[in-house]
């Protein structure tokens, strides 16, 4: 079978979960001996920007054919490389991205499959808004017209469905799956021996709904009762350094300095450097107020980290609270604070807790567990 992915941000380019979501999905496909190629529309912003009017060339990497697409004006090439692959299916996994997937579904009269990697309604209510934003609307029509649609939880198809009632005959579960290595397998059996004397560490976007603000509170709460606890913060927002600079004004006012001094901010980090902090913390804090599925946590879990997460949706389909790791409730600011206390502060339990939550990644949520269930939707359509 050949599958051609449309999306954003295809590794080396890396601007959060869907690089590394659609990343492992096409490594694990080609693994599995499909043909695959990836349309790479990076860091697209079709409205905004100069028009980048040389051609891209195409590249392979790890029997990938990849091409990067920066400007509408490099579209024809776009349209030639899918041609050249030729596909039995296109794998969209952006809504904005749509529209050119559509046009490419009718010109090769093949099957689209649509993946959804962040609801966006979901995400405009729970910030209290009703902006028709390009994405939301991309993924309107994605949805309305894909021939499956996959939720990567069965928490984002509960979500999905109460809006799209009309997707019950198309939707699927799918959850994205973890490559296992010999770092994250060394690092689970450090974190399931050794006393955890590392940093609290936090990772990802910053945003309202990621939970930076509750972050931010915890931080501080944990710090101000815990003399010896130090804290990493490894994110940010690579494509928007403004409001990044913005949010480090935010934890700036608000803590006082020799708190300040206990927390390093490391900026975005691509994910081979990121696994050094999953290495070295003690624990791993995720606030989220909503997750289509949670690979922060995943990638956390492989590596034997323990983690002290909010039940924010796909994120209960993960963690076994009490056996894999703690939950709270979304913006308990209280019982996150406890939990990651109780992390830094209690070996045992963290060691416990550490070995299940390895265990728990190792048994369920490994590409060879994940991608049958991507196989699947393929082979009702192809």
């Amino acid at each position: 079978m050949r599958v051609l992915h449309i999306t954003r941000d295809f590794p080396p380019q890396h601007r959060g979960g869907i690089s590394t979501a659609v990343g492992g999905l096409a490594r694990a496909q080609a693994r599995a001996g499909l043909d695959v190629a990836v349309l790479s529309f990076d860091a697209w912003r079709p409205h905004v920007g100069r028009a980048v009017r040389t051609p891209p060339a195409a590249e392979t990497r790890a029997g990938i054919a990849v091409l990067r697409v920066e400007s509408p004006a490099q579209l024809d090439a776009a349209r030639a490389f899918a041609r050249a692959q030729p596909p039995d299916l296109l794998h969209v996994h952006h809504g904005m991205l749509w529209e050119f997937a559509a046009e490419l579904r009718a010109a090769l009269g093949v099957p689209a499959v649509k993946s959804v990697h962040v609801v966006h309604g979901r995400m405009n209510e729970l910030r209290g808004t009703r902006e028709r934003t390009r994405s939301l609307i991309g993924q309107d029509r994605a949805l309305a017209a894909a021939d499956r649609v996959i939720a990567p939880s069965r928490a984002a198809a509960a979500t999905l469905l109460a809006a799209y009632p009309d997707l019950a005959a198309r939707l699927r579960v799918a959850g994205h799956g973890i490559d296992d290595t010999a770092a994250a397998q060394a690092a689970a059996a450090r974190h399931a021996t050794a006393p955890a004397t590392g940093p609290l560490l936090a990772a990802g976007r910053f945003d309202d709904l990621k939970g930076t603000p509750e972050l931010f509170d915890v931080l501080r709460a944990v710090l101000a009762v815990a003399p010896a606890a130090t804290c990493v913060v490894a994110g940010g927002l690579p494509a928007n350094r403004r409001a990044e600079q913005r949010w480090l004004q935010r934890w700036r006012a608000h803590t006082p300095a020799q708190l300040q001094q206990r927390v390093r901010f490391t900026g975005w980090l691509e994910p081979a450097v990121l696994v050094a902090c999953y290495r070295d913390a003690a624990a791993l804090i995720a606030p989220s107020r909503y997750e289509t599925f949670g690979l922060v946590v995943l990638e956390a879990m492989l590596h034997g980290l323990p983690v002290a997460a909010t039940a924010a949706g796909g994120v209960i389909e993960l963690i076994e609270h009490g056996a894999s790791g703690l939950l709270s409730p979304p913006g308990d600011r209280a019982e996150l604070t406890a939990h990651a206390l109780a992390l830094a502060t209690d070996p045992v339990l963290a060691a416990r807790l550490s070995r299940g939550a390895a265990v728990r990644v190792r048994a369920a949520h490994l590409w060879e567990h994940a991608l049958p269930r991507h196989l699947a939707v393929y082979s009702e359509l192809c």
